[in-house]
């Protein structure tokens, strides 16, 4: 298969299949709705944990340096 042939062949497949698609009805139900979800958003905030904890800290505290 030569490359003329191939390109030749692909543009019109893309011009049918970009024809067929600009011209179909789609339903404006199959759309989803913008705004809502299907699961409630909640406006609760889970406090993040500390990256060092009272225990560690506590440790450091005891550790000596020399």
């Amino acid at each position: 298969m030569n490359v003329k042939v191939f390109v030749s062949g692909s543009a019109a497949l893309l011009t049918a299949w970009l024809g067929v698609t600009y011209f179909r009805e789609v339903p404006g139900e199959s759309y989803p709705t913008l705004g809502r979800s299907a699961k409630p958003l909640s406006a609760k905030v889970e406090e993040p944990k500390p990256a060092m904890d009272e225990s560690l800290l506590q440790g450091l505290a005891t550790v000596e340096v020399k």
